[in-house]
């Protein structure tokens, strides 16, 4: 087609557009909507994703884990006892690398404050090299963090409500005379710290927040919350007061795990569930360590046992799931709390507690004689913005250890994995997630699409007439199928691009301030999904903006092909009579 040609066909195209004029608002409207909407929720998605991810690698577990393969097989478990030895090595070797690192030993209990009980997490930490890896430390609501040697514990905020430990944030007045003025032993320091409360109406100016939950008027006329102009200073102060008073004390009931040789296995046991599930190598290593008791049949360990024999029977035991193999001993540890932890993500404001490892190494805590159940991992110079590149991934972090210190992994059956390897449950939510979302909105794209089809449909039936009369005229079918082709195109062109302006617009605010979920992540107790305690904020995809404009596009102008060629088969006669 020649220039002239194009260019005539472009008028008309032009020329109908200004002609219908209703027809084409509306079918942009429906267009803008549509691009406007993908963009938005498209742009929240990846920002809520790319947060969680972040506070994944940045709160909980650095770019990666090194742990023992048994330890990792069970690790939903938390099997205390698959703990390794020599960690100070291992950390000192990945320094040279240029890697820091950070030991933990992590184990379940309950803890007990004078008012309430809640299960914990709890991480036994190295506070020194924790605090250098990870940030949460940077985010106590109140108090401050453990120092080393202490049985001291920072916790969750959504664990510290629940225990009534902690300074609350929002107390009702009955619960303020019953809890906290009662906590002090002089009126003067009751009355300080009333002081820090205001009732909830003035404070708030009668705003609620978005999606915050319904509560019952009467509930918040007695409520009282923190003054948001409290000061650092009063906080401390009030910490000391209700410190002293014994708020802050709590007993923490544990289960320490000792792998151990089993003194007796019932025969019936060892023979229907032991040795069905071990290879005939293993069974010759049981056999070489138990032998059949005469009197009851059961089997027991053989006289002066080596002690590598000992360890290889243990191993096979433990892989085979035999819980006898390991002794569980009761423990009752005494710890202060002495801050809150309210960080950007939620799990660490759950049921999670920190407390110095080198303080729970004897057996006034919990025997750990040295020994961690994992060491976390990032490189020394991370972009704390961004996620784990190429030189954090869990092969090259291996290799640089190897090449530091050979066979410092395989010695102890230890290996390096990813962080996304202990987020797999939360990657594959999200990613159902992304697509359920996404299949929505191509859903009210989709309609969209009708609507336009349906509107061209209409437009090229009106124009039936006129259609056979430019045929007469001389127009090619090609011409005219180039000319409705490329009108629809001007209306998806002028909507996408009314749509690309708008959810950019939309978007800036929500990348800048996102939207406070707060009062539904406390309501859920932080289990919403995404690692998100407060705000959820959108990111800019270029990449779906820029897809989103030319699909719109496109598939508007391809909705005209259909009608044309249907109108476009009639003869030219018949066109002419078209009413």
């Amino acid at each position: 087609m020649k220039m002239d040609e194009f260019k005539m066909v472009a008028g008309m195209s032009l020329r109908n557009l200004s002609r219908h004029r209703a027809k084409t608002i509306i079918t942009c409207i429906a267009v803008a909507v549509s691009v406007s909407m993908y963009i938005f929720m498209d742009g929240w998605i990846v920002g809520m994703n790319i947060d969680s991810k972040r506070n994944i690698v940045s709160y909980e577990m650095g770019a990666a884990k090194i742990q023992t393969e048994a330890y990792y097989a069970k690790k939903d478990d938390l099997p205390m006892y698959e703990s390794f030895s020599g960690w100070q090595e291992i950390t000192g070797a990945l320094a040279k690398a240029g890697y820091r690192s950070a030991p933990r030993t992590v184990f379940t209990g309950t803890v007990y404050s004078r008012s309430a009980a809640a299960p914990i997490v709890f991480n036994a930490i190295d506070i020194e090299q924790e605090t250098v890896l990870l940030r949460y430390h940077e985010f106590i609501d109140a108090g401050r963090f453990p120092q080393s040697g202490k049985k001291e514990i920072a916790i969750g905020s959504m664990a510290a409500e629940k225990l009534q430990v902690g300074i609350p944030s929002h107390i009702t007045a009955e619960e303020f005379e019953s809890d906290l003025a009662l906590s002090t032993m002089e009126t003067t320091d009751a009355a300080f710290i009333r002081l820090l409360y205001v009732p909830w109406r003035s404070e708030k100016k009668q705003k609620k927040k978005l999606f915050a939950p319904v509560v019952d008027e009467q509930t918040l006329e007695r409520r009282l919350v923190l003054r948001d102009d409290v000061t650092k200073g009063e906080l401390a102060r009030a910490w000391k007061l209700l410190s002293g008073s014994g708020r802050m004390d709590v007993r923490i009931a544990t289960t320490i795990d000792i792998k151990e040789l089993p003194a007796s296995m019932p025969a019936e046991k060892y023979n229907r569930d032991i040795l069905q599930q071990i290879t005939p190598e293993e069974r010759v290593i049981l056999d070489s360590v138990f032998t059949a008791d005469p009197k009851n049949g059961n089997f027991v360990p053989v006289p002066d046992i080596d002690d590598v024999s000992k360890q290889n029977a243990l191993r096979v035991l433990l892989d085979a799931g035999y819980t006898g193999a390991v002794r569980h001993v009761n423990q009752l540890i005494d710890a202060v709390v002495v801050g809150v932890v309210n960080s950007p993500n939620p799990k660490i404001n759950g049921n999670i507690a920190f407390l110095p490892l080198d303080a729970l190494q004897d057996e006034a805590g919990m025997m750990f004689a040295g020994q961690v159940t994992e060491v976390l991992i990032r490189i020394a110079d991370a972009n704390e913005s961004a996620l784990p590149g190429k030189n954090e991934s869990p092969e090259v972090i291996a290799a640089a250890l190897e090449s530091v210190s050979p066979g410092i992994l395989t010695s102890q059956g230890l290996s390096v994995r990813g962080w996304e390897a202990y987020s797999a449950d939360y990657l594959v939510a999200a990613a159902s997630d992304n697509i359920s979302t996404r299949v929505m909105i191509s859903f009210l794209f989709f309609l969209s699409l009708i609507g336009i089809a349906n509107t061209m449909l209409m437009a090229i039936l009106e124009r039936t007439k006129e259609i056979g009369m430019l045929r007469a005229l001389g127009m090619t079918d090609g011409q005219l199928l180039l000319a409705y082709f490329t009108e629809a195109s001007l209306v998806g062109l002028l909507g996408s691009a009314a749509g690309v302006l708008i959810g950019c617009l939309i978007n800036i605010p929500m990348v800048t301030y996102g939207i406070d979920y707060s009062a539904i992540t406390n309501s859920l107790n932080g289990d919403i999904g995404y690692r998100i305690a407060t705000y959820f904020r959108s990111a800019w995809n270029i990449p779906a903006i820029v897809g989103s404009f030319i699909v719109a596009t496109v598939l508007s102008g391809c909705m005209a092909i259909f009608p044309t060629l249907r109108s476009l088969k009639m003869p030219v006669t018949e066109s002419l009579r078209f009413e």
